[in-house]
């Protein structure tokens, strides 16, 4: 009779231990998940970041530009 009791845990074990192993590989897959959006987000922020260092160079430009316009019509009115 001591059999009993021991296969019915073993057989609880499994299924524990099956469930385990299941939950197991939807946290690995939701890990790939993840880092697939990761390396995705890290490919867009560096684009981004290009793309505004480019952008603040332009208005830079811009300001001297706005700058030197602004210079030239003051001397403009003075002569």
């Amino acid at each position: 009779m001591a059999i009993y009791p021991k296969n019915k845990e073993n057989e609880q074990l499994r299924k524990e231990n099956a469930r385990l192993k299941a939950a197991l590989n939807e946290a690995e897959f939701e890990n790939q998940r993840l880092e697939i959006i990761n390396a995705n987000l890290e490919r867009q922020l560096a684009e981004s970041n290009r793309e505004l260092g480019e952008n603040i160079e332009i208005l830079q430009s811009l300001k001297g530009d706005i700058e030197n316009l602004v210079s030239n019509l003051k001397n403009v009115g003075k002569e």
